[in-house]
This record gives C-alpha cells, structure tokens and sequence, in this order.
C-alpha cells in the first residue's frame, strides 16, 4: 500500500507542477491582453484539474484553495469582473501558496496556512457583478457538440475497477488521462464531478473520438493498473450535458482542449535515476563494442566482421535512442523567468520586459537541470545593476522600459544561450580600479590584461562594484556561481559590454554530457580525443605549407589563408622541447568558435565514439579538458577542448 501511495504520490506532483506554471503563464499572458479570454481559459481549468487531483489524494488544503481559485477565475471568465492588476497578483499569490501547501501535505505536514488566501479569494470572488455575458461564454453543451465534426470513431469505453481498488478516483483519472493521448474525450458517465467524489461503484463509460482501433483503446485502458476489464464499441451518439457549467466536463477532455502543450504528445515519465542507469548502460556497450573491434583486427574471420558490423550499427541506434530521450526543450527552463521578471522588477520600482527566443531548442536534461541558477543570477544582476530607473533611461535619451533578452541557440554538439539587457552596461577601467583595489591584481598589470579579462574578474568570489548589497545583489557571490557552474558543465563564460548601452553574457554549453564522436590522436605515446564537431579537417601531408608571420609558425591553406600553428607536445606540456620530424607530423584543423587554429600531432588513429567522464574535481580547473575517456584496450584518453585550449574568448 505504502509503495502504491508513493506512485500515486509521485504522478501527482508530476502532473500538479505541469500545471501551475500553466496558470502562471495563463496569468501572465492575461496581464499583458485582460481582454484575452483563452488564457482564462487556461487558468481556470488548471485550478480545476489541480482541485480534482488533489481530492483524489486526499490533500484537504489544496482542494479548498484551488477551489476558490477556480471559483474567482469563473467570474473573469463569464465576464462578471475584469482581470485587473490587483487581480492577477492575488492569484498569483494564490498560485504561490498552492506550491508550498501541496509540499507540505504531500510530505505529511500541516504548517502552510491557508486562511488568509482563501478569504482574501472569497472577498474578491464577491465583489464581482451578478449579471453574466452569455455571448461571452458559450454554455458546456454548445462546445461539447462542436467536437461532432472531428475525424475518428466514436467509442464508448466500459471500464471496470478490481473489487479492492484504493482511490478510485485516482484510478478513473489515470484511465481518462491515458486516453486522452490518443484522442478527445468527449464526456465520462457519471460526470467529472462524480468521479473525483469517487461516487461511483466499479464501473464508468468514457466516450472519445479517435483514430485508433478499438482493440489499441481497449489494450491502452487495460494498461491502467487495478483494471479489472475493458469493454469498447462504436457509439451511436455522443451524449451532451445538460448542465452549462464547463467544469462539469471530464477532466482529462478539459487539459486536452485547453493546455494542448501538456497532452498532445504520448509520453511517458520516468525517472532521472533510471534514465542515467540506461545511459550508464549504453556507454559500457560502446566500449566493449570497442574493444571486440580492436579484437577482431587481429582475426581474419568474414562473419566476425559482419557480426561487429551488426553490432555497431544497433548500437549507434541504441546510443541515439536513448541520447534523444534525455534532450529537453530549453523552453521548460526559460518558461520560469517571466514571472521572476516581473515580481523583482515592480518591487525596485521599474518597467522591464523579458523577451526569449530559442524555446525550442533541445538541451541534455542533465545539463538544463544545472543551468537554471546561473540564468537566475544573470537576470538578477541585469534587473538589478543593468537595467536603469525610469527617470535615468528618459535622462539618458531611452525608453521608459527596459529590455532583457533571453536567447539560445544550436552550433554544433554546443548550445549557446545569451542573457543581453539594454541598461548601463559595465565600465571596464572601473572594473579594473576595484580589482585592484581588492587585491586581485597589481595596477601595472594592466597591459597584459584584455577586456574580456577584465570583465571576468566580475566572476571572482566575492567581487562585486555595488558600494552596497541589495536583498537582489551586490554581495559578489552571483557570477561567482555562474562561472563556476559553466566551467563544472564544460562551457565557458565570456562578458561583452558597452557602457551606456548594454551588457551580454553568453554561455557556451555541451548539448549533452554523455557520448559523443571523437578523433582520437596519438602524441608521443599518449591518446588524446578531439570532439568531432570541433574538427574543420584533416590536412593531407602533401598539402601542408607552413610559414611564420610575426614570430608565429601559421599553416597556410588551400585558399591563401593563414591559420596560427599550435603543437600539441607544447600544449599539453607533453615533451614540449621535443623536435618533431616534419615528415611525420599530421595537422589537423579545429574550429574553436568563430576561429580556426591547426593543431599539429604525431598520429591519426581514428574515429571513435566515446563515453565523457567527468575529471576529477582538483583537475577541473585546467585549461584545455573537457573530460576522458576510456578506449576499450583499456587506456584512458583526454579529452580536449579546443577552445580553452587555444586560449580563445567565447
């Protein structure tokens, strides 16, 4: 019983998260249009769903509390009051109190209060007029008949719960929730209502619409756990309720109408924990893949050879497989900050708005679970130290309102996410005088300094150019975090600034922390890898020319140019005083952002997918890694990252 509780448990707040950022986008999008009535829409059936849900678990105080949110938000959607300010806050408040009291009473507790909320919602839920627009809300029935003309069968669905089920409802949930995957639920009989109130025996019908056979319903039903039995036919009609309440309509046909986001993909949750052990998995293949190869060039067999190539090409499959389940869309992040935005900004007393772009872009979730913070202080310091006052900005001959931007995008195997505003930006030589003045560095030292040097000495602990520290900022520890968590992922932080005119901090990031392809080369006696998205080309002996132009050996390409010429043994501290026979050395060409440098090493051995393990956290602090590998003869491989490697700026 404990463990069915602890899954219970588990979907619930799954589901219940999904749907509070649903009702704070909702009440952010209405607090830009209050005439919008579809994210009113939004917000009052998450309430709904919330309200259901949390009386099937037996959570008492979220069920009150989201049940007078629905009832507020009933009244702005049948247009007996208006969605002012005052209003979006207090449910925005509300929404606030909703996350901490289901924390609580999914762990047992009994120390969130909700009183207050709940009579400051009932106090505005009468303050509305009485009189209601019908043209503005169309009664349940009308809606429930337009979903007549979607394609699909009609199916009535009979479905009867074990004898000894617990928590029907929850059971009946899930059941509706599942089928709604596959199409449109169109009505439950007994009601929605009757459901979440468990007021039913074993048994209850769903009527959908959708283009699956009945046998794929009937098998999706059965997949409910403590389903006795399913039974499905064709419907004749589709039953229309009386009642013109909305809320009376299945909860499952509400969340597929109305947060299309969150149903309109079949998936399946599974846990982080589990995920990893599957990847874990899925690299021990590939190393053991690579060392039956390193075997099997040592026998000359025809079959052993079709058998690895078999075996390689399932595996490339595999790895794919799995890789793709661990990327997540940026937007579940981004998709936070708005109201983080809009709360600091009124409580400093100024007009900002967030504009983001890239949602869409996907991100290995281990990776976007870690990014969250940093992005919280990079938009802390722009409301609080970048973005002027009101009065400042008109002085200064700009708008009113202030702009921060919020942008990812796709380069190779890496993201890059900028964080940019339109405020005062940094002053560099002051930078640079509080450095000093902290002892950081000595004021002749300047000349050996770059900007961007300087600039990242904003990321030291406990730097900062605030003379005072704000509840926001100002005690030096937010870049700090921010730099030290970049570098933990293997990214790099680089700052740009114009003072009066902005500041933008990019942060350059591996899509996923796992498996990749990668070049292996030999350099005396040592094998090192260079992530394949890096590598421009490899240039043929026969057509290397090199040269020197201010000191400096550079290789001369096809097309006339000149790239600078790095040797790994000096890189790598690896016999750097070693002479390398020009003969026998190999070139190979990395792009390291917007640059490209040739790279000269002692061997080619080959293409090679490898398993990233993290370095030890006293070598993480070293420039030019990114992780090792282990080869499958055992040995262990460095690998390089060719931008810090080079030295080169974000």
């Amino acid at each position: 019983m404990g463990d069915d509780m602890s899954a219970y448990r588990d979907v619930f707040l799954s589901e219940s998260a999904d749907y509070i950022q649903a009702i704070t986008e909702g009440l952010l999008a209405l607090e830009s249009n209050p005439n919008d009535l579809e994210p009113v829409e939004v917000i009052f059936r998450g309430a709904h769903s919330l309200k259901g849900m949390a009386a099937a678990m037996g959570y008492t105080r979220t069920q009150e509390l989201t049940h007078k949110m629905e009832s507020l938000m009933d009244t702005v959607r049948s247009r007996r009051q208006l969605a002012d300010p005052t209003l979006i806050d207090l449910v925005l408040r509300a929404t606030d109190v909703v996350r901490d009291v289901i924390a609580d009473e999914s762990s047992g507790g009994k120390t969130v209060d909700i009183s207050e909320m709940v009579a400051a919602l009932i106090a505005r839920t009468e303050t509305a007029d009485t009189a209601k627009s019908d043209s503005q809300n169309p009664p349940a029935a009308a809606r429930v008949a337009g979903q007549l003309d979607e394609e699909g069968t009609l199916y009535r669905a009979r479905i009867t719960l074990e004898a000894g089920c617990v928590l029907k409802g929850v059971r009946a949930y899930m059941a509706i929730k599942r089928l709604s995957h596959m199409g449109t639920v169109v009505e439950t009989v007994p009601g929605a209502r009757e459901i979440e109130d468990e007021q039913f025996d074993r048994s209850f019908d769903i009527v959908m619409r959708t283009k699956s056979t009945a046998e794929q319903v009937q098998e999706a039903a059965m997949a409910v756990t403590e389903v006795e039995s399913v039974s499905v036919e064709v419907a004749d009609s589709v039953p229309v309720p009386v009642v013109a309440d909305s809320a009376t309509q299945p909860i499952a046909s509400q969340r597929a109408r109305t947060v299309p986001k969150l149903s309109e993909t079949q998936t399946v949750r599974i846990s982080i924990g589990h995920l990893d052990e599957i990847v874990n998995l899925v690299g021990e293949l590939v190393i053991v893949r690579s060392r039956l190869d390193r075997i099997a060039a040592d026998v000359d067999r025809a079959d052993l050879d079709d058998a690895l190539a078999t075996l390689e090409r399932v595996s490339i499959d595999l790895q794919q497989g799995v890789m793709q389940t661990r990327m997540v869309p940026v937007g579940n992040i981004f998709n936070r900050f708005p109201r983080m935005v809009r709360d600091l900004s009124r409580d400093l007393g100024k007009d900002i708005s967030l504009e983001m772009g890239g949602l869409d872009i996907e991100l290995d979730r281990t990776v976007l679970d870690e990014i969250g913070d940093p992005i919280v202080h990079l938009l802390r310091n722009s409301i609080d130290h970048g973005i002027e006052a009101p009065e400042e900005r008109a002085a200064a001959g700009k708008s009113a309102r202030g702009t921060i931007r919020l942008h990812a995008e796709r380069e190779r195997d890496q993201i890059r996410i900028t964080v940019s505003d339109d405020g005062r930006g940094m002053d560099v030589e002051r930078i640079w005088a509080k450095a000093v003045e902290r002892g950081l560095v000595e004021r002749a030292q300047r000349d050996t300094y770059s900007d961007q040097d300087v600039f990242l000495l904003v990321c030291q602990p406990g730097f900062s150019t605030k003379e005072t520290a704000t509840k926001v900022s100002g005690r030096g520890v937010g870049m700090d975090v921010v730099k030290g968590k970049i570098e933990y992922l293997g990214g790099t932080v680089h700052v740009a600034s114009n003072p009066g005119q902005g500041l933008m901090v990019t942060l350059l990031l591996p899509l996923t922390l796992a498996i990749i392809q990668a070049l292996l080369v030999g350099n005396n006696g040592r094998v090192y890898a260079l992530p394949l998205s890096a590598v421009d080309e490899v240039l043929p002996p026969d057509e290397v020319r090199t040269s020197t132009v201010d000191g400096q050996p550079v290789v001369v390409l096809r097309d006339g140019t000149a790239v600078t010429r790095h040797d790994l043994s000096a890189l790598c501290c690896d016999d750097g005083d070693r002479a390398r026979p020009k003969a026998s050395e190999q070139l190979v060409l990395l792009r390291a952002g917007n640059e490209i440098r040739a790279l000269a090493v002692d061997q080619l051995i080959g293409r090679r997918e490898i398993v990233i393990k993290p370095l030890s956290p006293i070598f993480r602090g070293v420039k030019g890694f990114s992780g090792a590998a282990v080869l499958g003869d055992g040995r262990v491989a460095l690998i390089l990252d060719p931008r810090t490697l080079f030295h080169l700026e974000a």
